[in-house]
């Protein structure tokens, strides 16, 4: 029973901002006008998580980072292999356009490891975690989002009598992904530094860590914010999609680190099973929203995978502690 409270005592806070948001957004403390929400979105994700991201990944050995690289290829596996499963069931056995076949693909695959990470793993194995942060951050930004973007601009280009050449939309989204998302290219300067074995000066290291530690509650909070803004219907798509995600995908991530050889029960493959097992993130509402399509569901999705999520990550936690 002390394990389930000393787990419940680390998701509870998460819990606790997210609706603390989700309140300010039904209050609608911070006005309409602007977007609030994605201002707020921006701060975190192009100024408060790439700092965070750097110096947790920057100040660890390269010993370190070799043993991590098991957790890259298996989540690169695990997320790709959900991505393809969503897909396809909600196209088969929903019914739906590519469009939203993708976006729900993403619901079951995306996990909002840059969104809750910080604040869970934080807490459970200190700054160090920030390395498997930024690993998901890096597949998700990197492979997950450009191959959706690619399915759904190749079937827009479609409809519309457009063609779309593969390798031109690959290295666009790549581009895209890696160059121009601070939160992606900011780790990979860190993996980099890291191998070169270049320090950094310790005066750097405190100045990025002072906005970096703004991460973890503002990226929970506005994930509140952002379910508190769209509209929720809970149908059985609903409910399926987000038991993938929230039970599905770190059972999945069990079968992938087996294949991968990596050892259970060791910081590396915790890390990876509490960042499968985390909701879907509200990137897949901001997808729906651009192409108009899915949005409902998307958004209750993300609604319901984060509300499990005090069942499923709570349960993890007290099993892995």
């Amino acid at each position: 029973m002390g394990h389930i409270f000393q787990s419940a005592g680390v998701v509870i806070p998460i819990i606790f901002v997210l609706a603390f948001g989700f309140w300010a957004g039904k209050k609608r403390f911070f006005g309409t006008e602007g977007n609030p929400i994605h201002t707020i979105n921006e701060l975190v994700l192009n100024f408060a998580l790439p700092p965070a991201l750097f110096v947790g990944t920057v100040t660890v050995s390269r010993a370190k980072l070799l043993e991590e690289l098991p957790l890259f290829f298996a989540l690169l596996v695990c997320l790709l292999l959900a991505f393809a499963f969503g897909f396809f069931l909600t196209k088969l056995l929903f019914k739906r356009s590519v469009i939203e076949s993708a976006i729900a693909g993403l619901a079951v695959s995306f996990s909002a490891g840059p969104f809750y990470g910080p604040a869970l793993l934080g807490a459970l194995y200190g700054v160090e975690s920030g390395v498997a942060v930024s690993i998901i951050s890096v597949v998700i930004n990197v492979f997950l989002v450009p191959l959706a973007t690619i399915i759904i601009k190749i079937n827009l280009g479609e409809n519309s009598g457009q063609r779309y050449t593969i390798g031109k939309l690959l290295g666009e989204s790549i581009y895209q992904a890696i160059f121009k998302t601070p939160f992606v290219w900011a780790p990979l300067l860190a993996f980099i530094l890291v191998f070169l074995n270049i320090p950094m000066p310790a005066v750097v290291l405190h100045s990025l860590e002072l906005i970096g530690k703004a991460t973890a509650g503002l990226a929970v909070f506005v994930a509140g914010m952002t379910i508190a803004a769209n509209k929720f219907k809970f149908t059985g798509e609903v409910l399926l999609i987000a038991m993938l995600k929230n039970i599905g995908l770190p059972l999945l991530f069990l079968g992938v680190a087996f294949i991968f050889h990596m050892t259970k029960g060791s910081i590396v493959f915790n890390e990876g099973l509490l960042l499968a097992a985390l909701p879907s993130g509200p990137m897949i509402v901001l997808l729906a929203t651009r192409y108009q399509k899915y949005q409902q569901q998307a958004s209750s999705i993300l609604a319901v995978s984060t509300v499990g999520m005090l069942i499923t990550v709570t349960a993890l936690v007290t099993l892995l502690t």
